[in-house]
């Protein structure tokens, strides 16, 4: 509507000015040659004062022609100006939209096409240092160091040539140091849809991106420390799904490379006992439990022989987030001490027969003896050391 209304007064202004102008010389021409007509006899001197009368024509004519043009001028400019000023007023944000962003925690921020500021509300003030009177009407060069400048107006110019709105992480350099926000940014359009600036809303995540980081640097060292830890360990949700496991829990349980984590004990190892699965309830619970030795039978038949303690661990608010296990394989130290109660069982049979042998032997000699005796021989066997008394032998 604005630029209709321009059009036609300056078609109006510019037709006035020829109708003017084309007025004034008809009137001229008509009455100066009547009058010269009357006033000059003389062809000769007719002819000069023609001349005359038409360089006079040509200066009257360029003074009021430049006047007129002056005033055209002047009116185009004022027009100009006055368009420019509705533009600027039509992109300066009414006070309403001014007083909700100063009362946000979040800078929010508006740019014309050219990247200057058209709002900046008291937050993003204060994180650059600057009041908003200094912002106000400049672009990002004057604000923020050259490299992050380009970046924050390339990502600008990506925003109003894609009329698509975009989140994402901006480190900046504040009074407070650097700081990461993450920025929404879109394309401002009228009425008739034309971009003309950009708007952006930006939050600081400075702490919560340290508590990030803080928290990927205790997982990677809790995985370390599980990964490394000498024995069999292993770290469950509330869902007995795998969180963490040492390569020692791999090894006992002959689990290779697979990946378990994420995956349920329970279909990691099916043939788990009822028994070992209440267990594990009881741990969600919050109870500690151990065994100094528990057989845990595998699929195959064979028998495992472990030693474990499960103890539940919890969430910051203090409830259990799940159980930790730790597992040792005593099944060799099993194996051996079967192997030593099967040798002591034969030593005590040897034993047993070996002195059975020698007491039939003791009596056999007693009997010799005996027989020796009634035929008035001495004994051929002493066997004096059998019939120690307990006094003597001690």
């Amino acid at each position: 509507m604005d630029v209709r209304e321009g059009k036609l007064g300056l078609s109006t202004s510019v037709f006035a000015v020829v109708l003017t102008y084309a007025f004034l010389a008809s009137v001229w021409i008509l009455l100066s040659d009547r009058a010269m007509a009357v006033m000059v006899g003389d062809a000769e001197m007719l002819v000069w004062v023609s001349m005359a009368k038409g360089w006079f024509f040509v200066a009257m004519t360029s003074v009021l022609l430049y006047f007129l043009v002056r005033r055209l001028v002047d009116q185009l400019t004022a027009a100009h100006l006055h368009q420019l000023e509705l533009q600027r007023e039509r992109k300066q944000p009414p006070p309403m939209l001014v007083a909700i962003a100063n009362s946000s925690t979040d800078a929010i921020f508006a740019k014309d096409e050219e990247g200057r500021y058209l709002l900046i509300n008291t937050a993003a003030s204060r994180f650059i240092g600057k009041p908003p009177e200094d912002v106000l009407g400049h672009d990002d060069r004057t604000i923020f160091p050259p490299e992050q400048a380009a970046l924050i107006m390339a990502f600008d110019q990506r925003v109003r040539e894609t009329r698509q709105p975009e989140t994402n992480e901006e480190t900046l350099l504040t009074l407070e140091g650097p700081r990461v926000f993450l920025a929404t940014k879109g394309p401002l359009q009228d009425a008739q849809g034309k971009v003309f600036g950009t708007f952006g809303i930006s939050r600081d995540i400075t702490e919560r991106k340290a508590a990030e980081v803080a928290l990927h640097d205790n997982r990677e060292r809790l995985r370390l420390l599980v990964d490394h830890a000498p024995a069999a360990l292993a770290m469950f949700d509330r869902e007995m799904r795998y969180l963490e496991v040492s390569r020692r829990w791999r090894d006992d349980y002959f689990l290779g490379d697979q990946d378990v984590i994420g995956r349920s004990h329970y279909d990691v190892f099916p043939e788990i006992p009822a028994y070992w699965r209440e267990m594990h309830r009881r741990g969600l619970a919050g109870e500690t439990l151990s065994a100094d030795e528990d057989a845990f039978e595998r699929l195959d038949g064979s028998v495992q022989w472990l030693r474990w303690e499960l103890r539940p661990w919890r969430e910051a608010d203090g409830t259990v987030g799940g159980i930790v296990l730790f597992s040792e394989d005593i099944s060799k130290r099993k194996l051996a001490e079967h192997e030593l109660k099967q040798r002591n069982e034969e030593l005590e049979r040897f034993n047993l027969a070996a002195i059975g042998r020698e007491l039939r032997m003791i009596e056999l000699k007693r009997q010799v003896n005996a027989l020796t005796q009634v035929r008035g021989q001495p004994p051929p066997y002493d066997l004096a050391f059998t019939e120690l008394s307990p006094r003597r032998v001690q």
